[in-house]
């Protein structure tokens, strides 16, 4: 197996992603995990890569389970192979929380998107456009919980409030009409 080929199979496969063929991009990346697997031992980036492309694809066509599972098990393996503060390591537990959100489990996706907020703040820095996806997403999940508890009280602040904080940064790094920034602002007035 050619790693070039493994390499096209992955590009091919996102190309697919965007065009919302996921059927045949799942095939491809799991493709090119089975080669890399053949290709390489251990924990490769580049298997770890393709493993973490396959999950978000099983996300999309509602496979919460498995791309559950499969990010869990490659969030474990970036923390061992580079570290529990590494950006791929982070960007990878912020996709195993936007799937634990997806299948309902908010205070499991809390916890984590609150993790990776504060490591990614740390590493990367309050601006940085991966600090503020994640603590949009955790503004969002907080929200979520609030409404599902009927009750407008900490949580649906706490909310409000990472939602002003993501709009700001966004705010000052691209301007204010910056579509981030508007949906920001708006979801902090829900």
């Amino acid at each position: 197996r050619d790693k070039r080929a493994l390499a096209a199979k992955g590009s091919l496969a996102d190309v697919m992603c965007e065009q919302n063929e996921l059927e045949g991009a799942q095939a491809l990346y799991e493709a090119a995990v089975e080669g890399y697997e053949a290709l390489y031992v251990g924990e490769d980036p580049s298997t770890l890569a393709a493993k973490g492309n396959l999950a978000n694809v099983m996300m999309y066509q509602g496979d919460l389970v498995g791309a559950r599972g499969l990010h869990e098990a490659v969030a474990e393996a970036k923390a061992r192979r580079l570290g529990p503060r590494h950006v791929e390591t982070l960007t990878t537990k912020h996709n195993l929380a936007n799937v634990m959100c997806k299948q309902g489990d908010l205070p499991g996706a809390r916890a984590v998107y609150e993790a990776v907020a504060e490591a990614q703040t740390q590493q990367l820095g309050p601006r940085h456009a991966n600090t503020l996806s994640t603590k949009g997403n955790l503004g969002g999940v907080l929200q979520k919980m609030a409404k599902a508890a009927e009750r407008n009280g900490e949580q649906r602040a706490e909310a409000a409030g990472l939602y002003r904080a993501a709009a700001d940064a966004y705010e000052a790094k691209y301007g204010p009409t910056r579509p981030s920034v508007v949906s920001c602002r708006a979801k902090a007035r829900e």
